[in-house]
């Protein structure tokens, strides 16, 4: 799959549409081609489904033998091009030298219709030679398969009959994990397998953030906002405000859109977690009072019924919103975003984030977010204004604007954590002070003698003995979920690295000596974010 920035009419916000590569695989007889036709349309409406929100085009990798492979050619390229997307295209790929190739189709017929489909080809390319003609086949198959995005295998589903068949073909998939649908070659019925490559569910994950909506006024007030922000450090670094011009158009929408999703649903899945936490404890408290106190209202009872519908509500709107998920690959695109707006002032390219092997768990490489950033950052103003900017003019509006203020963000951030940490940590550990003395007082029947007037009922000790450490499990379980101690951690050290980048970004002598230290400080900010993703990927919301 690939991906490119496209400009909504009207808006300043901009989708990403998906240029999606089929490949194919199947036999050259077919019982009932017409029925064959209809599942291969299935299967495109089925991928226009997991798009539909985002505009999209399909290119079709094939080799073009007879039949399977020609059916999938001709409907791909006759499919109807949704609004804003390329046309559909083809890619010929060839086992053999095309003459000799087409020693294979016997009829006239066979050649001319094969000649006809490469005439329209984007691309031709033989292969390199391989050891017999049966090998070759194979290496063509093997090549569909490695450069395609998902797989067409119109098959009968029998084992292999020979070298290259479509048999072993959809082995070769499922071994190195590329998802595909299988045509039954018998009846035409479509089975979707989904595989490692999780290529379906990155198509989903992009056509979920292309369906985000946002409110104009506050989209364009934030994008307003961001410029400002960007502009008075440019302004004090002596810097013309026709520098920041190219990115409010292009690079700075986008960023805004991604952090103001990353934000939604921060904001929506923390607020869940705690909320689950908060209500697991007052179901505890609702339960004990009612039956130490209120013993003859059991009606009562319907407040802890309310209570725990509540979380197994929030559990199931975290699920089905994937508020979680979205909240870290937005996050992540957001980030990665920020970076790129600055190293375009620059005149640095930023390259794909690729996680390093420590750090596999972060993201895929071919990730929707990484595949979208990819395509942003391409079509870019490709203007390098760096070139005209006075080195301290440049060092002093990159260090405002970026290091030094993520090097705040991370400073102020990390307080931040830290002051919850402690207030929750110490706000426990009372609690269980007084859960202590509650029950020990209790224990020892003291009740009367601790406090003689007005006399305690007699549920008043046991009830805090009970409701007092659930309350402190229930900060203890906000406190871990929420990360504040990890973070803390991570924040001062980030803050650290940063500060002391900064501090060798000031002594730069040249351009190619500033230019490193950027390049080192988008390397340290995306490990940064890589090990954020692997930590918070762990803390999926689940019941307590």
């Amino acid at each position: 799959m690939q991906v490119r920035t496209i400009q909504s009419p009207g808006s300043k916000n901009s989708r990403i549409p998906a240029t999606v590569r089929i490949g194919v695989t199947g036999h050259r007889a077919l019982p009932n081609e017409p029925h064959i036709r209809e599942s291969v349309k299935g299967v495109l409406a089925r991928l226009d489904g997991i798009l539909h929100h985002t505009p999209h085009s399909f290119v079709v990798v094939s080799p073009l033998a007879e039949s399977a492979d020609r059916i999938v050619a001709t409907e791909v390229l006759a499919w109807h091009i949704p609004e804003g997307a390329d046309k559909p295209s083809l890619e010929v790929v060839l086992p053999l030298p095309k003459e000799d190739y087409l020693r294979d189709f016997a009829a006239q017929k066979s050649v001319d219709e094969f000649n006809a489909l490469v005439a329209t080809a984007t691309s031709t390319r033989t292969l390199d030679p391989a050891a017999t003609r049966t090998a070759a086949y194979e290496q063509v198959g093997r090549y569909v398969v490695d450069h395609c995005d998902v797989l067409i295998a119109i098959w009968d589903g029998k084992p292999a009959g020979g070298q290259g068949g479509t048999a072993e073909i959809v082995e070769y998939a499922r071994k190195i994990g590329r998802s595909f649908f299988w045509i039954n070659l018998e009846n035409g019925k479509i089975k979707e397998e989904r595989n490692a490559d999780r290529i379906l569910e990155s198509l989903n994950y992009l056509d979920a953030y292309n369906g985000e909506e946002l409110n104009d006024q506050k989209n364009g007030s934030a994008i307003e906002a961001q410029y400002r922000i960007l502009e008075k450090p440019a302004k004090e670094s002596g810097l013309g405000s026709d520098l920041l011009e190219p990115l409010r158009q292009h690079l700075l929408p986008q960023f805004v859109r991604a952090d103001l999703l990353a934000q939604r649903y921060q904001y929506r899945y923390t607020r869940a977690g705690t909320s689950v936490y908060a209500l697991a404890a007052l179901a505890v408290a609702t339960v004990t009072i009612q039956t130490l106190f209120f013993p003859q209202f059991f009606q009562l009872l319907w407040l802890e019924v309310a209570e725990i519908a509540l979380i197994l509500l929030l559990l199931w709107a975290n699920h089905v919103g994937d508020w979680h998920r979205k909240w870290i690959d937005y996050r992540f695109l957001a980030e990665r975003l920020r970076a790129a707006l600055l190293l375009c002032v620059a005149g640095i390219e930023c390259d794909l984030p690729k996680p390093p092997p420590h750090l596999r768990l972060s993201h895929r490489p071919d990730d929707w977010m990484i595949r979208a950033f990819a395509w942003i950052w391409k079509s870019r103003p490709q203007a390098q204004p760096s070139r005209g900017i006075p080195l301290e003019s440049l060092k002093d509006f990159l260090l405002a604007a970026w290091v030094g203020d993520q090097c705040s963000f991370y400073v102020k951030t990390g307080e931040r954590h830290g002051k919850r940490h402690w207030l929750l940590a110490r706000t426990g550990e009372a609690l269980f002070g007084l859960t202590l003395l509650a029950a020990g007082v209790h224990a020892a029947g003291l009740g009367d003698w601790f406090l003689p007037y007005p006399p305690l009922h007699p549920g008043v000790l046991p009830s805090a003995a009970i409701i007092l450490p659930t309350i402190g499990a229930a900060l203890g379980g906000i406190r871990v979920h929420r990360e504040y101690l990890r973070n803390t951690e991570r924040y001062s050290h980030m803050a650290r690295h940063l500060s002391t980048l900064g501090e060798q970004i000031k002594q730069a002598v040249d351009l190619q000596a500033l230019t490193n230290l950027l390049e080192k400080a988008n390397e340290v900010m995306l490990l940064e974010n890589q090990d954020w993703r692997v930590l918070i990927l762990s803390q999926e919301l689940h019941a307590p």
